[in-house]
Protein backbone atom coordinates (compact mmCIF):
# COMPACT_ATOMS: atom_id res chain seq x y z
CA UNK A 1 0.00 0.00 0.00
CA UNK A 2 3.23 2.34 1.18
CA UNK A 3 5.20 1.61 -2.34
CA UNK A 4 1.38 2.03 -4.44
CA UNK A 5 1.06 5.27 -2.73
CA UNK A 6 4.30 6.29 -3.44
CA UNK A 7 4.09 5.72 -7.03
CA UNK A 8 0.83 7.55 -7.66
CA UNK A 9 2.29 10.44 -5.80
CA UNK A 10 5.49 10.85 -7.83
CA UNK A 11 4.08 11.37 -11.00
CA UNK A 12 1.61 14.42 -10.28
CA UNK A 13 1.05 16.55 -6.77
CA UNK A 14 -0.98 14.57 -3.97
CA UNK A 15 -4.71 15.40 -4.16
CA UNK A 16 -6.78 15.40 -1.16
CA UNK A 17 -7.99 12.05 0.10
CA UNK A 18 -11.33 11.13 -1.57
CA UNK A 19 -14.63 9.26 0.07
CA UNK A 20 -13.37 5.68 -0.81
CA UNK A 21 -15.04 2.98 0.96
CA UNK A 22 -11.87 3.07 3.46
CA UNK A 23 -12.64 6.47 4.72
CA UNK A 24 -16.45 5.93 4.67
CA UNK A 25 -15.56 3.12 7.06
CA UNK A 26 -12.87 5.32 9.65
CA UNK A 27 -16.22 7.50 9.68
CA UNK A 28 -18.67 5.02 10.64
CA UNK A 29 -16.39 3.29 13.13
CA UNK A 30 -15.73 6.93 15.21
CA UNK A 31 -19.71 7.26 14.76
CA UNK A 32 -20.11 4.44 17.10
CA UNK A 33 -18.24 5.18 19.24
CA UNK A 34 -19.43 8.62 19.75
CA UNK A 35 -22.80 7.17 19.54
CA UNK A 36 -22.05 4.38 22.47
CA UNK A 37 -20.77 7.88 24.70
CA UNK A 38 -24.31 8.66 24.18
CA UNK A 39 -26.35 5.90 24.92
CA UNK A 40 -24.50 5.90 28.09
CA UNK A 41 -25.71 9.05 28.84
CA UNK A 42 -29.19 8.14 27.71
CA UNK A 43 -29.38 4.84 29.69
CA UNK A 44 -28.13 6.37 33.26
CA UNK A 45 -31.10 9.13 32.22
CA UNK A 46 -33.94 6.61 31.61
CA UNK A 47 -32.72 5.12 34.85
CA UNK A 48 -33.14 8.18 36.64
CA UNK A 49 -36.82 9.21 35.25
CA UNK A 50 -38.19 5.83 35.27
CA UNK A 51 -37.08 4.31 38.44
CA UNK A 52 -35.11 6.69 41.36
CA UNK A 53 -33.92 4.15 43.66
CA UNK A 54 -30.41 3.16 45.42
CA UNK A 55 -29.49 0.61 42.73
CA UNK A 56 -30.48 2.54 39.66
CA UNK A 57 -28.94 5.99 41.07
CA UNK A 58 -25.60 3.81 42.00
CA UNK A 59 -25.26 2.42 38.27
CA UNK A 60 -26.71 5.52 36.20
CA UNK A 61 -23.57 7.47 38.47
CA UNK A 62 -21.18 4.44 37.11
CA UNK A 63 -22.85 5.14 33.74
CA UNK A 64 -22.19 8.75 33.91
CA UNK A 65 -18.97 8.73 34.72
CA UNK A 66 -18.25 5.86 32.70
CA UNK A 67 -19.78 8.48 29.82
CA UNK A 68 -17.61 11.23 31.25
CA UNK A 69 -14.41 9.45 31.00
CA UNK A 70 -14.55 7.87 27.45
CA UNK A 71 -16.40 11.83 26.46
CA UNK A 72 -14.44 13.06 22.93
CA UNK A 73 -11.45 15.50 24.45
CA UNK A 74 -11.31 18.63 22.48
CA UNK A 75 -8.46 20.26 24.19
CA UNK A 76 -7.87 23.66 25.63
CA UNK A 77 -4.89 26.25 25.03
CA UNK A 78 -2.31 26.02 27.82
CA UNK A 79 -1.89 29.08 29.74
CA UNK A 80 1.66 29.20 30.05
CA UNK A 81 4.63 31.84 29.18
CA UNK A 82 5.47 29.77 25.53
CA UNK A 83 2.19 31.02 24.30
CA UNK A 84 2.28 33.42 21.90
CA UNK A 85 -0.60 35.51 20.51
CA UNK A 86 -0.70 37.64 17.34
CA UNK A 87 -0.32 41.34 19.71
CA UNK A 88 2.76 38.78 21.29
CA UNK A 89 4.51 38.26 17.70
CA UNK A 90 3.16 40.35 15.13
CA UNK A 91 6.20 39.22 12.62
CA UNK A 92 5.76 35.68 13.05
CA UNK A 93 2.45 35.74 12.59
CA UNK A 94 2.51 38.17 9.63
CA UNK A 95 4.76 35.37 8.27
CA UNK A 96 2.01 32.73 9.35
CA UNK A 97 -0.81 34.62 7.55
CA UNK A 98 1.38 34.29 4.31
CA UNK A 99 1.94 31.53 4.29
CA UNK A 100 -1.91 30.69 4.84
CA UNK A 101 -3.09 32.85 2.24
CA UNK A 102 -1.09 31.26 -0.25
CA UNK A 103 -2.31 27.63 0.88
CA UNK A 104 -5.66 28.51 1.51
CA UNK A 105 -5.52 27.39 5.50
CA UNK A 106 -6.97 29.98 7.97
CA UNK A 107 -5.15 32.07 10.05
CA UNK A 108 -3.52 30.68 13.19
CA UNK A 109 -4.81 31.47 16.42
CA UNK A 110 -1.49 30.81 18.63
CA UNK A 111 2.05 29.69 18.53
CA UNK A 112 3.57 27.43 21.44
CA UNK A 113 6.75 27.31 21.47
CA UNK A 114 8.56 24.39 23.08
CA UNK A 115 11.94 22.14 23.52
CA UNK A 116 10.86 19.57 20.75
CA UNK A 117 12.89 18.75 17.81
CA UNK A 118 9.75 19.38 15.66
CA UNK A 119 6.82 21.13 14.71
CA UNK A 120 2.93 20.32 15.11
CA UNK A 121 -0.35 22.00 14.12
CA UNK A 122 -3.55 21.12 15.31
CA UNK A 123 -7.35 22.63 16.86
CA UNK A 124 -8.29 23.08 20.44
CA UNK A 125 -11.48 23.53 22.30
CA UNK A 126 -15.08 24.17 21.36
CA UNK A 127 -14.08 26.99 18.79
CA UNK A 128 -11.93 24.93 17.30
CA UNK A 129 -9.17 27.21 17.47
CA UNK A 130 -5.97 26.26 15.71
CA UNK A 131 -2.54 25.97 17.40
CA UNK A 132 0.79 25.88 15.82
CA UNK A 133 3.54 24.05 18.09
CA UNK A 134 7.20 24.85 17.15
CA UNK A 135 10.27 23.09 18.14
CA UNK A 136 12.75 25.96 18.83
CA UNK A 137 15.47 23.36 18.56
CA UNK A 138 14.23 22.66 15.54
CA UNK A 139 13.60 26.32 14.23
CA UNK A 140 16.89 27.27 15.47
CA UNK A 141 18.58 24.46 13.08
CA UNK A 142 16.90 25.22 10.20
CA UNK A 143 17.65 28.31 7.04
CA UNK A 144 15.12 31.04 6.53
CA UNK A 145 13.49 28.84 3.39
CA UNK A 146 13.87 25.78 5.44
CA UNK A 147 11.66 27.54 8.46
CA UNK A 148 9.05 28.71 5.72
CA UNK A 149 8.46 25.38 4.41
CA UNK A 150 7.95 23.84 7.77
CA UNK A 151 5.63 26.59 8.76
CA UNK A 152 3.79 25.77 5.19
CA UNK A 153 3.60 22.00 6.19
CA UNK A 154 2.30 22.60 9.32
CA UNK A 155 -0.25 25.03 8.64
CA UNK A 156 -0.92 22.56 5.28
CA UNK A 157 -2.51 20.38 7.83
CA UNK A 158 -5.38 22.19 7.87
CA UNK A 159 -6.24 21.78 4.59
CA UNK A 160 -5.11 18.56 3.39
CA UNK A 161 -7.90 16.53 4.24
CA UNK A 162 -6.38 14.02 7.37
CA UNK A 163 -9.01 12.83 9.10
CA UNK A 164 -7.14 11.82 12.21
CA UNK A 165 -6.43 15.28 12.67
CA UNK A 166 -10.41 16.33 12.06
CA UNK A 167 -13.05 16.86 14.69
CA UNK A 168 -14.60 13.11 14.30
CA UNK A 169 -12.24 10.64 13.88
CA UNK A 170 -9.51 12.37 15.31
CA UNK A 171 -11.62 12.62 18.90
CA UNK A 172 -12.88 9.08 18.25
CA UNK A 173 -9.63 7.67 18.08
CA UNK A 174 -8.38 9.28 21.21
CA UNK A 175 -11.59 7.84 23.08
CA UNK A 176 -10.39 4.59 22.11
CA UNK A 177 -6.46 4.69 23.40
CA UNK A 178 -7.46 6.60 26.41
CA UNK A 179 -10.21 3.50 26.82
CA UNK A 180 -7.52 0.55 26.23
CA UNK A 181 -5.11 2.03 28.64
CA UNK A 182 -7.80 2.17 31.24
CA UNK A 183 -8.99 -1.24 31.07
CA UNK A 184 -5.80 -2.86 30.15
CA UNK A 185 -5.13 -5.65 33.43
CA UNK A 186 -2.72 -4.75 35.43
CA UNK A 187 -0.92 -7.21 37.82
CA UNK A 188 -2.01 -9.53 40.82
CA UNK A 189 -3.76 -8.06 43.45
CA UNK A 190 -2.77 -9.61 46.58
CA UNK A 191 -5.89 -8.17 48.58
CA UNK A 192 -8.64 -10.64 46.68
CA UNK A 193 -9.18 -14.19 46.18
CA UNK A 194 -6.59 -15.50 43.30
CA UNK A 195 -9.89 -17.21 41.04
CA UNK A 196 -11.55 -13.79 41.91
CA UNK A 197 -8.45 -11.87 40.61
CA UNK A 198 -7.82 -14.25 37.67
CA UNK A 199 -11.44 -13.91 36.69
CA UNK A 200 -11.33 -10.03 36.84
CA UNK A 201 -8.21 -9.66 34.90
CA UNK A 202 -9.63 -11.80 31.76
CA UNK A 203 -12.65 -9.96 31.85
CA UNK A 204 -10.32 -6.72 31.54
CA UNK A 205 -8.20 -8.42 28.89
CA UNK A 206 -10.79 -9.52 26.95
CA UNK A 207 -12.86 -6.20 26.83
CA UNK A 208 -9.54 -4.35 26.32
CA UNK A 209 -8.76 -6.68 23.19
CA UNK A 210 -11.72 -5.72 21.84
CA UNK A 211 -11.15 -1.99 21.95
CA UNK A 212 -7.92 -2.36 20.93
CA UNK A 213 -9.08 -4.28 18.04
CA UNK A 214 -11.40 -1.14 17.00
CA UNK A 215 -8.75 0.93 17.45
CA UNK A 216 -6.43 -0.46 14.88
CA UNK A 217 -9.14 -1.22 12.77
CA UNK A 218 -9.70 2.50 12.74
CA UNK A 219 -6.26 3.40 12.19
CA UNK A 220 -5.90 1.05 9.37
CA UNK A 221 -9.16 2.88 7.67
CA UNK A 222 -6.94 5.39 7.59
CA UNK A 223 -3.52 4.70 6.80
CA UNK A 224 -3.53 5.52 2.93
CA UNK A 225 -5.64 8.84 3.12
CA UNK A 226 -3.62 9.90 6.24
CA UNK A 227 -0.28 9.19 4.12
CA UNK A 228 -1.94 10.79 1.45
CA UNK A 229 -2.52 14.27 3.26
CA UNK A 230 1.01 13.75 4.48
CA UNK A 231 2.44 14.27 1.26
CA UNK A 232 -0.21 16.82 0.25
CA UNK A 233 1.40 18.49 2.86
CA UNK A 234 4.72 18.45 1.67
CA UNK A 235 3.52 19.78 -1.50
CA UNK A 236 2.22 22.81 -0.52
CA UNK A 237 4.79 23.19 2.01
CA UNK A 238 7.07 22.85 -1.28
CA UNK A 239 4.72 25.94 -3.11
CA UNK A 240 5.34 27.98 -0.58
CA UNK A 241 9.46 27.63 0.36
CA UNK A 242 10.22 25.04 -3.06
CA UNK A 243 10.53 21.42 -3.56
CA UNK A 244 14.42 21.65 -2.49
CA UNK A 245 13.82 23.55 0.53
CA UNK A 246 10.92 21.18 1.87
CA UNK A 247 13.25 18.14 0.74
CA UNK A 248 15.97 19.35 2.41
CA UNK A 249 13.70 20.43 5.41
CA UNK A 250 12.92 17.48 5.87
CA UNK A 251 16.76 16.02 5.65
CA UNK A 252 18.02 17.61 8.60
CA UNK A 253 15.15 16.13 10.56
CA UNK A 254 16.64 12.88 9.61
CA UNK A 255 20.37 13.93 9.75
CA UNK A 256 20.68 16.14 13.07
CA UNK A 257 18.00 15.06 15.44
CA UNK A 258 20.25 12.65 16.71
CA UNK A 259 22.93 15.57 17.51
CA UNK A 260 20.80 17.82 18.97
CA UNK A 261 19.78 14.58 21.57
CA UNK A 262 23.76 14.62 22.12
CA UNK A 263 23.90 18.28 22.82
CA UNK A 264 21.39 18.22 25.38
CA UNK A 265 23.06 14.93 27.36
CA UNK A 266 26.01 16.99 27.42
CA UNK A 267 24.99 19.91 28.41
CA UNK A 268 23.30 18.28 31.45
CA UNK A 269 26.70 16.59 32.37
CA UNK A 270 28.49 19.49 32.16
CA UNK A 271 29.36 21.42 35.11
CA UNK A 272 31.01 24.38 33.54
CA UNK A 273 28.81 27.43 31.80
CA UNK A 274 28.89 26.69 28.75
CA UNK A 275 26.50 28.68 26.35
CA UNK A 276 23.67 26.17 24.85
CA UNK A 277 22.95 27.21 21.68
CA UNK A 278 26.40 28.25 20.82
CA UNK A 279 27.87 25.32 21.11
CA UNK A 280 24.81 23.33 20.07
CA UNK A 281 25.02 25.34 16.51
CA UNK A 282 29.09 24.50 16.31
CA UNK A 283 28.19 20.74 16.90
CA UNK A 284 25.60 20.51 14.48
CA UNK A 285 27.81 22.74 11.90
CA UNK A 286 30.35 20.52 12.01
CA UNK A 287 28.78 17.30 11.40
CA UNK A 288 30.60 15.43 8.58
CA UNK A 289 28.69 14.80 5.63
CA UNK A 290 29.74 11.04 5.54
CA UNK A 291 27.81 10.68 9.05
CA UNK A 292 24.80 12.44 7.63
CA UNK A 293 24.72 10.21 4.45
CA UNK A 294 25.21 7.04 6.97
CA UNK A 295 22.18 8.59 9.08
CA UNK A 296 20.43 8.62 5.87
CA UNK A 297 20.81 5.24 4.70
CA UNK A 298 19.78 4.18 8.15
CA UNK A 299 16.67 5.68 8.30
CA UNK A 300 15.66 4.43 4.78
CA UNK A 301 16.83 1.04 6.22
CA UNK A 302 14.17 1.54 8.92
CA UNK A 303 10.73 -0.44 8.33
CA UNK A 304 7.42 0.87 8.29
CA UNK A 305 4.80 -0.15 11.29
CA UNK A 306 1.55 -1.05 9.61
CA UNK A 307 -0.10 1.97 11.86
CA UNK A 308 2.52 4.40 10.82
CA UNK A 309 0.83 7.59 10.17
CA UNK A 310 3.51 9.08 7.93
CA UNK A 311 5.11 7.70 4.74
CA UNK A 312 8.53 7.29 4.66
CA UNK A 313 10.66 10.37 5.27
CA UNK A 314 13.30 8.94 2.59
CA UNK A 315 10.58 8.54 0.01
CA UNK A 316 8.89 12.05 0.87
CA UNK A 317 12.36 13.37 0.14
CA UNK A 318 12.54 11.18 -2.66
CA UNK A 319 8.99 12.55 -4.23
CA UNK A 320 9.64 16.73 -2.84
CA UNK A 321 12.95 15.91 -5.15
CA UNK A 322 11.52 14.44 -8.56
CA UNK A 323 8.73 18.15 -8.26
CA UNK A 324 9.95 20.51 -11.41
CA UNK A 325 12.45 23.39 -9.83
CA UNK A 326 10.14 26.48 -8.81
CA UNK A 327 10.76 29.36 -7.47
CA UNK A 328 9.27 30.01 -3.65
CA UNK A 329 6.54 32.34 -3.80
CA UNK A 330 6.69 32.84 -0.31
CA UNK A 331 10.65 34.70 1.10
CA UNK A 332 11.25 36.84 4.21
CA UNK A 333 11.49 40.20 3.25
CA UNK A 334 14.59 42.45 4.35
CA UNK A 335 14.17 42.84 8.57
CA UNK A 336 11.91 40.15 8.88
CA UNK A 337 13.89 37.60 10.14
CA UNK A 338 15.49 39.86 13.00
CA UNK A 339 12.33 40.75 13.85
CA UNK A 340 10.91 36.85 14.46
CA UNK A 341 13.98 36.38 16.36
CA UNK A 342 13.72 39.02 18.77
CA UNK A 343 9.95 37.63 19.29
CA UNK A 344 11.54 34.37 19.99
CA UNK A 345 14.74 35.79 21.86
CA UNK A 346 12.88 35.34 25.43
CA UNK A 347 12.16 31.26 24.72
CA UNK A 348 15.84 30.33 24.42
CA UNK A 349 17.15 30.37 27.51
CA UNK A 350 13.85 29.16 28.97
CA UNK A 351 13.96 26.12 26.73
CA UNK A 352 17.48 25.74 27.07
CA UNK A 353 17.27 25.30 31.12
CA UNK A 354 13.85 22.85 29.97
CA UNK A 355 16.18 20.71 28.37
CA UNK A 356 18.81 20.19 30.77
CA UNK A 357 16.43 19.70 33.43
CA UNK A 358 14.56 17.19 31.71
CA UNK A 359 17.45 15.58 30.61
CA UNK A 360 19.43 15.77 34.43
CA UNK A 361 15.87 13.91 35.12
CA UNK A 362 15.96 11.03 32.77
CA UNK A 363 19.39 10.04 34.07
CA UNK A 364 17.65 9.20 37.47
CA UNK A 365 14.96 7.35 36.36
Amino acid sequence: MVDSLYEEVSGAEAGRPGWDLARAASYALALCVHAGTLALLVVAGLLLWLDANVVTIIVAAVLLLTAFFVAPRFGRLPRKENVRFRADAPALFGLLDRIGAEIGARPADAVVVTGAFNASYGTVGLRRRRVLELGLPLWDTLTEQQRIAILGHELAHGVNGDSRHGLIVGTSLSTLGRLHHALRPGGRDHRMNYIVDLMARLLQGAVSSVVALVFRLQRATTLRASQRAEYLADDLAARVASPAAAASTLDTLVTTGDSHAAAVRRHALNAQKIEFWDDRRQALAELPEQERERRRRMAARQRLRVDESHPPTHLRIAVLRSRPDAEPRIRLEPGEPEKIQAELGPDYARVAKELRESARAALYR
